[in-house]
């Protein structure tokens, strides 16, 4: 397939993906927002959410749409998992017919248009916020989220606004590559990966060179740990355990594999079947 049809279709894949995300995603966060700070008097912030909002996503918190902020309420001092139930309940006293369920971090709400919404209870402090530590019963160390996201934004900026795009393909490349939910890369370390890739990038700036770019680049990248620049934990990618495991290697080569169909694709079928399009 001709370099120009392959961007084409990346172009048409990308405004599809920008229009069925903001207009109801939008709608859904304000709507839930205004009924939490209704229900509890608690301060929701969207600032740091994810694509819908900033095209981007941030601090490892990688589908939180809205912070819920707990300060100034009696839940200021309660254990994470705490906070987290009160916010499921109360949404699903609020939000009867939607299925709302809570995990280890974040309350998750769906929609019978298939929109997904997660709402993530926080603490702020003077210099970022607090989470729940999904490796403790306790509240999370400090994050910096807005550190990683002005890098990312730099980034992005300096290559002509070219970069969140491709993450949004390679994210979207992957998710569809890597069937086993276990196994799939998280979304803040594809971005994490991203930045490394593309803050001294000369080449040109369209999908196919930029993917085949990143992919190529993050084959050998993740065979390292990345530290967390926000401070919210050690590593961005813990979850791959140490240099050149097992999980590490794996990943490598899916990299490897997504970088070679990307190099091979000659159709339109083909296209679509790397981002599991009419599947």
């Amino acid at each position: 397939m001709p370099d120009d049809n392959f961007n084409k279709y990346c172009e048409n894949l990308l405004v599809r993906y920008n229009q069925r995300n903001t207009k109801a995603l939008t709608r859904h966060i304000e709507s839930l927002c205004k009924f939490l700070r209704e229900k509890g008097n608690h301060a929701v912030q969207t600032m740091f959410g994810g694509s819908v909002r900033k095209g981007t996503y941030v601090s490892g918190l990688s589908d939180i749409d809205a912070l819920l902020i707990v300060n100034a309420s009696s839940l200021v001092n309660q254990p994470p998992a705490k906070v987290i139930a009160y916010a499921r309940d109360t949404i699903k006293r609020g939000l009867p017919k939607n299925p709302v369920s809570a995990g280890n971090l974040a309350v998750t709400v769906n929609y019978s248009d298939g929109s997904e919404i997660q709402i993530l209870p926080a603490i702020r402090t003077k210099t970022g916020v607090r989470i729940a530590d999904p490796g403790s019963s306790k509240w999370s160390n400090v994050a910096q989220p807005e550190k990683f996201a002005k890098k990312l934004t730099e980034v992005n900026q300096a290559r002509g606004g070219r970069v969140l795009p491709v993450i949004k393909l390679a994210k979207a490349m992957a998710d569809c590559f890597i069937t086993r939910k276990s196994r799939k890369i998280s979304g803040y370390h594809m971005e994490s990966l991203a930045i490394d890739a593309f803050s001294d990038y000369k080449g040109l700036l369209h999908p196919k060179a930029m993917l085949i770019h990143f992919l190529g680049h993050s084959m050998k990248a993740v065979m390292l740990p990345i530290a967390d620049s926000t401070g919210q934990s050690r590593y961005v990618d813990e979850y791959l355990g140490p240099t050149n495991s097992r999980c590490r290697q794996r990943a490598s080569t899916y990299f490897v594999q997504m970088r070679g169909k990307v190099r091979s694709c000659k159709t339109k079928a083909e296209f679509d079947d790397l981002f599991c399009q009419g599947n």
